[in-house]
């Protein structure tokens, strides 16, 4: 399998063996940038797999590159938000470890709500670990760290293995180009390591939907469709929007909005006449079958309502 792999194609969960041909233990990297870290891990842990997760088209590509350069079958990238990639793919109870080197703190009040490590995800993050599994965090911004041990102390579900809950100096940990040029300027540089010590029962999985490849459409006509472009369908934590219609030759190529917590996506559809006036919905066989989607087949369904 390739290192860096599309999301799209695998299994929700993902089955660990079928990506690494193996069943060693599996951690995992948020934002790994180049990949520097991974492969250095990697090489001192030939014993474990290491999947990669980063939101940034660039550092995918850039990282893709350097692991094949080198020759690393232990490693595997997704592009993916970190949440989405945790409530989509992650199988519960599988992580070792879980790195995190220098998340974005967004300093800012009104920017706090963009931040990953939160209580939210702190507790996402119990249900895809191991018993007795690891968070890994490195941090230079104090006020970050802070808000970090409170979000932890709040679900109750880790225990931090440093008694003041965090170290200036952590044994086999690789530190990134920036960390050591933030070292040589005299930032501090702060290590947290979290421990899981209880389960959570709870399920985070966004819902697969069983929904057919080809639907037909009962009331479908181009003048009801135009009407509901641009408006915001939702329901629950879901959002469809039409964005676009392009007719070719009786055929129409409808691109939508999808939006599952923080999964967000594009996808094409194609609405076709097959007998007079019977027209179907045709939907790519790999675009993971979600709320958003039913939703929003559902109001094709209902033009005339």
């Amino acid at each position: 399998m390739d290192i860096g792999l599309n999301w799209r194609d695998l299994d929700k969960p993902v089955d660990w063996k079928k990506v690494f041909e193996n069943n060693n233990p599996v951690d995992c990297e948020i934002g790994f940038g180049n990949g520097d870290f991974l492969v250095k891990k990697s090489n001192l842990h030939p014993e474990r797999n290491f999947f990669g997760i980063d939101y940034a088209i660039e550092s995918f590509r850039r990282a893709k590159k350097m692991i094949k350069k080198v020759n690393v079958p232990s490693v595997k990238l997704v592009c993916l938000e970190a949440k989405a990639a945790f409530i989509v793919l992650i199988p519960e109870k599988s992580l070792s470890h879980i790195y995190l080197n220098f998340p974005d703190p967004w300093p800012k009040k009104k920017h706090f709500k963009n931040r990953l490590l939160d209580r939210e995800f702190f507790t996402i993050a119990a249900s895809c670990s191991t018993n007795k599994g690891k968070i890994i965090i490195a941090t230079d911004d104090n006020f970050y760290r802070d808000f970090i041990l409170e979000e932890m102390a709040a679900v109750h579900l880790w225990e931090s293995l440093f008694q003041k809950g965090w170290t200036d100096e952590l044994s086999d940990h690789f530190s990134t180009k920036y960390e050591k040029r933030w070292r040589k300027e005299g930032k501090e540089i702060f290590y947290m390591m979290f421990q899981k010590k209880a389960d959570i029962e709870k399920s985070f999985r966004i819902r697969e939907f069983k929904i057919q490849s080809t639907i037909t459409l009962p009331n479908f006509s181009l003048s009801k469709l135009k009407k509901i472009r641009g408006e915001s369908i939702c329901k629950k934590d879901s959002v469809s929007k039409l964005l676009k219609i392009i007719e070719k030759k009786n055929i129409y190529t409808l691109t939508v909005f999808l939006k599952d917590d923080t999964l967000i996506r594009k996808a094409d559809l194609t609405v076709s006449e097959k007998d007079s006036n019977k027209w179907e919905l045709k939907i790519p066989e790999k675009l993971f079958r979600t709320r958003s989607l039913k939703t929003f087949i559902n109001k094709l369904k209902t033009l005339d309502k």
